[in-house]
């Protein structure tokens, strides 16, 4: 009898984002996938017909949908021991590419202890009869399974050991003090430091991620650089004005992080009724998260998570919304279905794992929107974070951001309008607020604009918001524009 198993592989988000540079929280993302990959691997080995991914090697897929069969649960240990086989492998790895005199400073016993308890594998099977039902029974069931979550003994003979900041729920492996200056040596004699602190009293699963990172840095981008593409789209991190910790003032200091997710996808796959229906959808998200990359690249940012409908990725902020309305637009062409997206405008210096928190409330705030929509959420140093949300048919990022660059827009003009707004009072007539914005409008600009029609005072705060957030979409600064008008 042949069954339906689903898998669940875990932690994924707070595992990714669990991240101080972009190199750690992409190897978070690719480490990730390569457990996921082992582990639909072994059900394909193991006679299972994979529905969702579509494939052994698909990305992203944390979730997994096969028939498989003889015994499920035995297929399920095994395709839980090939994940955790994995996991190890690439510690082994990251343990090999270090220098041979840091490979004896690791805690190894504690460090294989934590990596064997760090995967969340869940798993749920039904007798496959009615397949859609059954894939129901099969979800219900997971989310069931996962609900009775595994409590293990938490104690790890680590008394007086600090804590690892990334995971406090684990102990350290490592002594920072003695991996202040520690490289990675790579081929054809390239060394890539680690740049570990002192204060960095890493976890196995942390130091696992600083390592993979620093081996594959040949492909990340740093938010410093992505900052600088908005001056110099072919910026390169070799290329910095100095490291994180210097006083050196970039000449563009913020960047845009892309948090994107499909729409309403559970009703969507509810309405395929066969195996072949839901494996056909899968190959398309596959597809669309595959030319996910190529689109981020393209507008020279940096694709940090592509699996299925989800993408996370690093974009210069004069790029980022050309960018998402391209795999909006890819995604409905590929998937049929709607797309939401954050973006949050942030500074370099700020903690990434604050930035990435921003750019996922701005995905919440665009689902909450009612979908299909875009959320643009400004975060500056110092300032209270704007947040506008428009449907993708109704977006004017670009005209004004490309007439900040003409200096056809003045950023006096934003605040001015914003002024107006939060000084307007309610019940006020919505004539003369608009008559005052005209006023204002034909005092502060050289050429001829026209302003949309504004209804309420909240129109035109949303209307001026958006306008101090397009000014950052422009990739320019105040200081920037000199010309009489700009404040």
């Amino acid at each position: 009898m042949k069954h339906l198993l689903a898998i669940s592989i875990g932690p994924v988000q707070d595992f990714i984002a669990a991240a101080r540079r972009t190199a750690d929280l992409y190897a978070g993302s690719q480490i990730l996938q390569e457990v996921c990959k082992a582990t639909a691997k072994s059900l394909a080995e193991n006679g299972g017909a994979l529905i969702f991914p579509s494939g052994p090697e698909a990305d992203g897929a944390n979730k997994i949908l096969a028939q498989v069969p003889g015994d499920p649960a035995h297929l399920a240990q095994t395709a839980q021991a090939a994940a955790k086989a994995r996991l190890l492998a690439l510690w082994q790895d990251a343990q090999a590419a270090l220098p041979a005199g840091q490979r004896g400073l690791v805690d190894h016993g504690r460090a294989e202890a934590q990596l064997e308890g760090f995967l969340e594998f869940y798993a749920a099977w039904v007798p496959l009869a009615n397949y859609p039902e059954d894939r129901k029974k099969a979800d219900r069931l997971l989310a069931g399974r996962k609900a009775l979550r595994d409590f293990a003994p938490t104690r790890q003979d680590d008394d007086g050991i600090p804590k690892s900041p990334l995971d406090p729920s684990r102990a350290a492996v490592i002594r920072p003090q003695n991996w202040l200056n520690v490289s990675v040596p790579l081929k054809n004699g390239v060394y890539r430091p680690l740049r570990i602190k002192g204060t960095e009293h890493l976890d196995a699963v942390s130091l696992l991620k600083r390592i993979y990172g620093a081996v594959h840095a040949d492909r990340v981008v740093d938010t410093r650089t992505m900052a600088r593409r908005a001056k110099d789209p072919h910026a390169m991190p070799d290329d910095r004005y100095g490291e994180d910790d210097d006083q050196i003032q970039e000449p563009q200091p913020y960047y845009a992080i892309l948090v994107a997710d499909g729409d309403r996808m559970g009703e969507l796959i509810s309405q395929k009724t066969t195996p072949e229906e839901h494996q056909k959808l899968s190959a398309q998200l596959d597809g669309f998260a595959q030319k996910v990359r190529s689109i981020v690249l393209k507008h020279r940012g940096f694709p940090v998570y592509t699996g299925g409908d989800d993408v996370l990725a690093i974009l210069p902020v004069n790029t980022a919304i050309k960018c998402t309305k391209e795999l909006s637009e890819e995604f409905r062409h590929t998937v049929r279905r709607t797309l939401s997206a954050g973006v949050a405008i942030v500074h370099y210096r700020e903690p990434l794992s604050g930035s990435l928190e921003a750019a996922r409330a701005a995905e919440r705030a665009a689902k909450n929107g009612g979908r299909n929509c875009l959320a643009v959420a400004l975060h500056t140093r110092g300032g209270a974070p704007l947040t506008v949300v428009r449907k993708w048919d109704a977006l004017r990022w670009p005209e004004l951001a490309k007439s900040f660059e003409k200096g056809d827009l003045t950023q006096g003009l934003a605040y001015e309008l914003l002024e107006l707004a939060q000084e307007w009072q309610d019940g006020m007539s919505a004539v003369h607020l608009q008559a005052e914005a005209a006023r204002i409008l034909g005092r502060k600009e050289r050429k001829e604009l026209k302003l949309p029609d504004f209804e309420s005072r909240e129109d035109l705060l949303t209307y001026a918001n958006q306008l101090i957030i397009a000014r950052f979409l422009s990739g320019i600064r105040a200081e920037d524009k000199r010309e009489v008008g700009y404040a």
